[in-house]
């Protein structure tokens, strides 16, 4: 009898222990269901539609030559730079360092930004310099930390499949951009139809089937705890979401976050600057503040535009000058920011980040709230384009 006794209050205890556990774990299911709902309201839980040019229409062909184009090192005067050696695919659409090599061992003055989801963007590179992917295309090929090239070198070889700076001969190449060219522009081989080609190549880069996608739209199974806490500080006390806001996690504007310097802006990296706002140091990235030299004020000095999140986990380093080689570390940035402790490099800091306008926890080293968020951005890991067989190569026929 006393043990029947003992077993029942042992099973009275555990149901009581039960029951306690799983009203307190309705309280957070109950939380993240609300903010879902919010999120659902405030932003959707869809891409809208992918922006194409009236004048670029998006097919196979054309978006196979692109990514041709896009990993053919013969486009770079030393023949060993394409697109895709700062732009790798499966790592997020960068390379991993704080600035890239171009030809020569060149080096240039940002950090190479992504391309997931930038065609949803209506300005290109770090300071919005240029409005659409066609235009984007356009530079690298002659900028002299890049690829080092002309355009008439380029047109040469794609007709001719001979590199001319190193005069190798590339005869499947020949044949892949005469049958291609003549597919999707009619034979014409010119900088537009080449940047149209790489502009419709660029586009099929969008990622938008992450845990994160997966549980707005009401798998409960996709994020870990950890996550959910991240992000309930994301779209909260953290404000992270007044400049990276879904779907694509970025209001692709322009933004002075503190950056401090790199420490690679060497004397005469920016030779510009004397012509702006009656001249800064040579060694100071102005940003968006370069772009034209007859604004009526300086407000946009040391501001850059706000790159997406997706596929954040994939592209490291981080900030225009790669300053931060970990998420933790980009994020610590802001806890230091929300302390008032960062002072810009130039310019203004945006008014979203001042001190007080957002929050995160305090402790020893980085509060939970930044690792919460840490890990909620690798549920932003998504949909990766895989880069051709062969990798950086002149194309071969099918």
């Amino acid at each position: 009898m006393k043990k029947l006794v003992t077993l029942g209050m042992v099973c009275l205890l555990i149901l009581a222990v039960t029951l306690i556990t799983t009203a307190g774990s309705q309280e957070p299911a109950k939380a993240a269901d609300a903010l879902r709902a919010k999120i659902r309201s405030e932003y959707g839980v869809e891409l809208p539609p992918l922006p194409v040019p009236v004048n670029n229409a998006q097919t196979p062909d054309k978006v196979r030559l692109g990514e041709a184009l896009f990993f053919d090192p013969n486009l770079s005067a030393c023949g060993t730079i394409a697109c895709a050696s700062c732009h790798i695919p499966e790592k997020g659409f960068s390379d991993e360092q704080q600035i890239s090599d171009g030809c020569g061992g060149a080096t240039g003055r940002r950090n190479s930004n992504t391309v997931y989801n930038t065609a949803y963007s209506s300005h290109m590179f770090w300071d919005g310099r240029v409005q659409t992917l066609e235009e984007q295309a356009l530079g690298p090929v002659v900028d002299g930390a890049e690829m080092a090239n002309t355009w008439d070198n380029v047109l040469s070889y794609l007709n001719t499949g001979i590199q001319p700076v190193s005069k190798k001969e590339f005869p499947e190449a020949r044949k892949f951009y005469q049958e291609y060219f003549q597919t999707v522009f009619g034979g014409e081989v010119t900088t537009t139809t080449v940047t149209k080609a790489i502009g419709a190549y660029e586009r099929t880069a969008v990622s938008f089937d992450s845990p994160y996608d997966k549980w707005v739209k009401g798998d409960d199974k996709t994020l870990t705890g950890q996550q959910l806490k991240g992000l309930s500080v994301f779209f909260g006390k953290g404000n992270c979401v007044a400049c990276h806001q879904p779907p694509n996690f970025s209001d692709f504007d322009f933004h002075n976050t503190g950056v401090p310097n790199a420490g690679f802006e060497v004397a005469d990296k920016y030779p510009q600057n004397a012509n702006i706002c009656g001249g800064l140091p040579k060694s100071v990235d102005p940003g968006r503040g370069e772009v034209g030299f007859f604004r009526s004020s300086c407000s946009d000095l040391g501001k850059f535009k706000t790159p997406t999140l997706r596929n954040v986990e994939l592209s490291l380093p981080y900030m225009h000058n790669g300053k931060f080689g970990t998420l933790a570390r980009a994020l610590s940035h802001f806890e230091e920011l929300a302390k008032g402790t960062v002072k810009p490099a130039v310019g203004t800091l945006d008014h979203k980040l001042v001190k007080g306008a957002f929050q995160f926890g305090s402790g020893g080293g980085q509060s939970d709230d930044l690792k919460n968020v840490t890990e909620f951005l690798k549920a932003l890991t998504g949909t990766q384009l895989k880069s051709p067989v062969g990798g950086i190569a002149p194309p071969a026929l099918k």
